[in-house]
């Protein structure tokens, strides 16, 4: 098993650290934002999401919080992999930025698979949340 890590861009975000920071601290938060389809196949509490998808199960846990500017997360579940999801929140004076940082342990086939799609998929995923909270 080799650690992969990845470090995804930055992104801005037009809300304040704190805001953001209080949104990704309790994952609770989200249950309401899932699509109806989607309600049966996702676990979530303050601290975990769980979800299903294609007969694998997938899920994080925050682990640590360092407000306003870190939230630490780890798989949960049954996860193939032992991974830490780390999201950096930077206060500016106009709103935040956004970064995500993956720490993967991962044994040589499913980096062959996976290791090129880490970075793209870091990069999409930090995307995606900025989109969303800049709504």
């Amino acid at each position: 098993m080799g650690n992969t890590q990845v470090t995804g861009d930055v992104k801005h975000v037009n809300k304040p650290a704190e805001v953001v920071f209080d949104l990704f601290s309790d994952f609770s938060k989200f249950a309401d934002r899932l699509p109806e389809d989607k309600k049966d196949k996702v676990v979530i509490t303050k601290d975990t999401i769980l979800a299903q998808a294609q007969g694998m199960q997938m899920g994080v846990q925050v682990t640590h919080r360092e407000a306003p500017t870190l939230i630490v997360m780890e798989q949960y579940g049954n996860v193939p992999f032992a991974f830490n999801l780390n999201l950096h929140i930077r206060p500016l004076e106009e709103g935040c930025e956004l970064q995500l940082q993956l720490d993967a342990e991962l044994n040589m086939m499913i980096k062959m698979m996976l290791g090129g799609k880490l970075k793209e998929f870091v990069n999409q995923f930090t995307a995606q949340l900025a989109e969303g909270l800049n709504r």
